[in-house]
């Protein structure tokens, strides 16, 4: 159960930061065309910290939707994002533990 609960928590938070930086970054928010160039600039490094599971799940998304993506290498997709989601998820928890709200 509480694996459930980290993944909820780490793609939940995920999820709310690339909304988040869509809404107020929409200025610098990263094209393809301009991938190289801006690639290490402070925007573009934040997103890719703090949203990463949620972009590897919309990069997903979007490539099995293409037909781009070979069934071995969407496998892999997804246990990595899960994978990054319950770090994240981890370290809500223990947020919330150190809050002094009751955790699961």
């Amino acid at each position: 159960m509480m694996i459930f609960i980290l993944l909820a928590a780490g793609f939940g938070v995920s999820f709310i930061v690339l909304d988040v930086s869509r809404v107020a970054g929409h200025r610098h928010w990263p094209a393809s065309h301009d991938l190289v160039r801006n690639n290490f600039r402070p925007f573009a490094i934040f997103l890719a910290l703090f949203a990463g599971p949620a972009l590897l799940a919309h990069a997903l998304r979007r490539m099995l939707l293409s037909g781009g993506l070979r069934t071995g290498d969407g496998v892999a997709g997804v246990v990595i994002a899960c994978g990054w989601a319950c770090c994240y998820g981890v370290v809500v928890v223990e947020c919330v533990r150190l809050a002094g709200l009751p955790a699961p």
